[in-house]
């Protein structure tokens, strides 16, 4: 008979009693993931917030310690029989509350404007997003969030964080941003998370846009398999110090990819496989409830006279990716390609950037099945890159993001130039 062989750490998890939080107990709420500020315009931005039962992520929960990430996907490590999810290291269970935000061109928050109180509970994973209006073109603010108990009145105020809101489109202004993708959190290379935030820190850019896969449900223990867990993936990453440092004084464009809907190269309606019971519907609803994103979820943002960006979607419209490539097979649908055709040639910016999940001119890996750049699509890519080169879009340029290797290619045949970002350590880097 096989001797069974059992940690300290396992043994303490799986006899002792659980705290079970109440989401509804007294106490004001903390923000132990922070905020990120999104989709910010010249008059606009989304304050995207959580309320935590506690002040900081959980760093001594139970950890993995096997796994590893060239791990095939049945390979990985479930859940073990009896955890909870509170239970896992990164962990941030939530707290039902109230919470409202002050915000001021003052780094103090004096004269600041106060939004109204909003309830939070655990239909939206305790999350809120405030969306700010009337604000002024390329102006600094400062802002906090204030958190209340569900009942009663005892408050608490989190930190402060920062934005600047863009220039208006007819005014020049130097605009400095970074890009990034591949987000593995086994790869992270910091004790805070990832050395990538702290350089990125030190640039102090404008914005930052995050170009899918943010999280990696199906290729990290344990595999997000539930609606819980693919939430936890979420906590775990965004949670981490230098994120919720990064994020609460840098604005960000978030895109998702395969990764962080379901699983890999996935497509509407595709069979969940060893992701079930998740589906690729919860993960489209849990993208939108964890990231301040606006609506549809293509958009394009202007940051004065030399820069507009566009964010294409990549998932939610795409033909089976298995499907005979033709001149009807799509990743972005017809609504959308008309939309970025059209607004592409309305633009008038010094330099016009499609910021894309996926690659448009490569090159790629020969097994992948599933962008712009291979035969899967190829139909939709060479159309593309023809219509980019008959409109002599000579100041047009594509950075993309799920390549895991950095670089700078140029189609010889249309002459579109595309730049692969990378990934965000070098442990997830190929």
């Amino acid at each position: 008979m096989k001797k069974l062989s059992i940690t300290r750490r396992d043994f303490l998890f799986t006899t002792a009693v659980p705290l079970v939080v109440n989401p509804f107990a007294e106490g004001a709420p903390y923000n132990a993931m922070g905020e990120r500020i999104g989709e910010v315009t010249e008059s606009t931005a989304i304050v995207h917030t959580r309320l935590t039962a506690y002040a900081e992520r959980n760093n001594s929960g139970y950890v993995f310690r096997n796994a590893v990430r060239s791990m095939p996907h049945d390979k990985l490590p479930r859940m073990p029989e009896g955890m909870r999810v509170d239970d896992l290291e990164g962990a941030c269970p939530g707290k039902a509350g109230r919470v409202r935000l002050h915000y001021s061109t003052r780094r103090d928050l004096s004269r600041a404007q106060t939004t109204r109180w909003f309830d939070v509970g655990p239909d939206n994973d305790f999350t809120h997003r405030f969306n700010l209006t009337g604000l002024r073109p390329y102006t600094r603010y400062w802002f906090a969030v204030e958190m209340k108990p569900a009942t009663g009145d005892e408050s608490r105020r989190g930190e402060t964080g920062t934005f600047r809101t863009a220039p208006r489109a007819r005014d020049w202004r130097p605009i400095r941003f970074c890009a990034s993708t591949c987000q593995h959190f086994l790869t992270r290379d910091d004790p805070k998370g990832y050395l990538s935030y702290l350089a990125m820190r030190r640039l102090d850019p404008d914005f930052t846009a995050m170009i899918g896969d943010n999280v990696y449900y199906d290729s990290e223990p344990p595999i997000a398999s539930t609606v819980e867990l693919a939430r936890h993936f979420w906590h775990r990453t965004y949670s981490l110090p230098s994120l919720v440092d990064y994020y609460r004084n840098t604005p960000g464009y978030w895109t998702k990819d395969d990764h962080d809907v379901l699983k890999d190269d996935c497509w509407p309606g595709v069979d969940p496989g060893i992701m079930a019971p998740m589906t690729f519907e919860d993960g489209l609803r849990i993208f939108g409830e964890q990231v301040p994103i606006g609506d549809p979820p293509y958009r394009r943002f202007r940051w004065g006279r030399g820069l507009e960006i566009w964010l294409t979607e990549g998932r939610d419209f795409r033909s089976p990716n298995n499907a005979p490539d033709s001149a009807a097979k799509s990743i972005w649908g017809e609504t959308q390609k008309a939309w970025l055709k059209k607004t592409i040639l309305e633009s008038d910016a010094d330099f016009r950037i499609l910021i894309s999940p996926t690659p448009i001119v490569g090159p790629d890996r020969r097994n992948k099945r599933d962008n712009h750049s291979n035969d899967a699509f190829g139909a939709e890519g060479r159309e593309f890159r023809q219509w980019a080169r008959d409109n002599r879009l000579d100041n047009f340029f594509v950075i993309c993001g799920d390549r895991h290797w950095q670089y700078h290619s140029v189609d010889p045949v249309s002459g579109m130039q595309e730049f692969s970002v990378g990934a965000m350590s070098d442990g997830q880097a190929g």
